[in-house]
């Protein structure tokens, strides 16, 4: 049964953290996200490999919230910054505690593959709040 559960989430979740998909509406891939892709189809398939190129990912993605994070504060007024603020930092604590739980044996199985299962987690949990603060920022009126 558990070998089935962690068959079927490990294919549902796999092509979300490899295959280059259009970024946010934009019609186009992200650079991360062909970086990775090319990464995982140069890496001959081994675990290492894997970690390592989701890692260097998450790192990007990792970036990429930083820097529109910081070009949606700057035009804000200063009491949708405030709010801003807060609603990262409640999504940062959000994120964090969805960590713990994706490393539970129920839901990404452990073993050799569970590493890369819950880095293809938040890999893709980075990119929504990516494109959730893209969105807020050209919607939003500068100040």
């Amino acid at each position: 049964m558990k070998t089935t559960f962690f068959a079927i989430v490990f294919t549902a979740f796999a092509p979300f953290s490899y295959a280059a998909d259009r970024f946010c509406d934009t019609g186009r891939i992200h650079p991360v996200d062909a970086q990775l892709e090319q990464e995982m189809d140069q890496n001959g398939g081994t675990t290492v490999d894997m970690r390592e190129a989701q890692s260097r990912a998450h790192a990007g993605w990792d970036e990429e919230l930083n820097s529109v994070y910081r070009e949606l504060m700057a035009i804000l007024p200063p009491q949708e910054q405030l709010l801003l603020r807060d609603a990262q930092r409640s999504w940062l604590s959000f994120r964090d505690t969805e960590a713990e739980f994706w490393w539970s044996q129920s839901i990404s199985g452990g073993g050799s593959l569970q590493p890369i299962i819950v880095t293809g987690y938040g890999i893709e949990l980075l990119k929504a709040r990516v494109c959730q603060l893209t969105k807020y920022k050209n919607a939003a009126t500068p100040i």
